[in-house]
């Protein structure tokens, strides 16, 4: 299993609801007036994976966590310059701050890094140390299976992460020194009921971001009203019998970056991320409630 996938724990319903923790030096709370968010300072090892994506291993606790959104945040180099994730070695120490919810998960998510500042050069040979680590976390992505995705977002109390539906996809790769082609023939994701595919719940429009375990090449989103689903199903007898073609579905503005899809959720819809990669496509599929 690829690390993204390893990474997300979750319950039959596919959510993780992350509790803030993980990084222990310099921890202070801030409290607003309707929202409470952890903020600390602390300092880390960076490493990276087989992908060459980023790990951070807490200098105190010894504890990994995977940087995500990374490139949002303020990076300086030794040198005091500005620097940019792709420049981080294994091996430096790094003064981490940052302000959200650590994601509970292992190992821990962090989406809310906003400064990594390099104090120490350190060397390669300093981070080998943790080539155990590394080997524990990275496994190769079995070529044949599609890419897997995962849907994470926060809210005023909790970061959450969850296991959207693969709701169908076309993907090739090699077998023997042959090129193979699965294609997965699924229901529209308008015929599917409601109480089977995962759920965000949120009490209003929020920015989320889809992280797909491999980069992709396009990405495309469609929504539909629950409540109109919930009529034709109503109509049709079932939602398997859905004429699917009398369902209008909206198209969501959505943002790519590499291996990242972003885009703002609202409750009441379904949604249906199309996404395409040098491998195939495959649909993935959710609800907000």
């Amino acid at each position: 299993m690829h690390l993204r996938a390893a990474i997300i724990v979750l319950a039959c319903l596919g959510a993780v609801v992350g509790i803030a923790g993980c990084v222990a030096n310099g921890t202070r709370h801030t409290e607003g007036s309707d929202t409470k968010r952890q903020e600390f300072e602390g300092t880390a090892m960076a490493l990276r994976l087989g992908d060459d994506s980023l790990l951070f291993v807490d200098r105190d606790t010894e504890t990994p966590f995977v940087p995500t959104a990374i490139d949002d945040a303020e990076i300086i180099g030794i040198d005091g310059a500005t620097a940019a994730p792709e420049d981080l070695e294994p091996g430096n120490i790094v003064r981490i701050t940052g302000n959200g919810i650590m994601l509970e998960s292992y190992p821990g998510q962090y989406p809310g890094i906003t400064r990594v500042e390099v104090i120490d050069e350190g060397t390669p040979e300093d981070a080998e140390a943790y080539d155990e680590l590394v080997a524990q976390l990275w496994n190769e992505p079995d070529p044949s299976q599609p890419a897997s995705a995962s849907l994470d977002y926060t809210t005023d109390l909790a970061a959450v992460s969850l296991l959207p539906l693969t709701n169908g996809f076309t993907w090739s790769f090699k077998e023997d020194g042959q090129m193979q082609t699965v294609v997965a023939d699924v229901p529209h994701p308008t015929q599917i009921s409601r109480d089977d595919i995962p759920d965000a719940r949120i009490d209003g429009a929020i920015e989320a971001a889809l992280t797909l375990d491999r980069p992709a090449r396009s990405v495309s989103v469609t929504r539909w009203s629950e409540d109109d689903i919930a009529a034709a199903a109503e109509k049709a007898g079932s939602p398997s019998d859905i004429d699917t073609g009398a369902l209008s579905g909206e198209q969501v503005e959505c943002g790519l970056v590499d291996s990242t899809a972003t885009l703002t959720i609202e409750p009441g819809w379904r949604y249906c991320v199309t996404t395409t990669f040098d491998e195939g496509a495959v649909n993935y599929v959710f609800t907000a409630r």
